[in-house]
């Protein structure tokens, strides 16, 4: 089971790659919840189900121009997935290119997503994914 839930965050990212929102939603949970980092600025608080995710998402294409995501790795930590990625964009308001390296942690129940978390910190990261260095 556990692939699948590597291949379900692959199919999510290449989905929101494409510009697909709702295919990059299609296999979150109704309650699931994403945790951004909390260290850019639209990203705070908890995105509720679906629809709350796809507004954190919009927030950041919002703000940044060509924003891009690089899946750099992907690990299968059982019912979580611990994604490695770099996001990519151009402030629209500053013109600056920006690049942050985070991790997510994609925990999967029943073949669904029921939460996301974001993380600025490898280590907290593989602690939360319940791996170590």
């Amino acid at each position: 089971m556990s692939e699948e839930n590597v291949e379900m965050v692959r199919r999510g990212f290449d989905a929101y790659q494409r510009g697909d929102l709702d295919a990059a939603v299609t296999d979150f949970a109704s309650d699931c919840e994403f945790v951004p980092t909390g260290a850019l600025p639209g990203g705070r608080g908890v995105y509720q189900g679906p629809e709350g995710y796809k507004r954190y998402i919009a927030w950041i294409t919002d703000e940044f121009e060509h924003a891009h995501v690089d899946v750099n790795d992907l690990t299968d930590a059982g019912d979580c997935v611990l994604a490695s990625l770099t996001l990519r964009g151009r402030g629209r308001q500053s013109g600056a290119a920006t690049t942050w390296d985070l991790w997510h942690v994609w925990t999967v129940r029943d073949g669904r997503f029921v939460r996301g978390q974001a993380f600025t910190s490898k280590t907290e990261a593989l602690e939360a994914a319940g791996l170590s260095e």
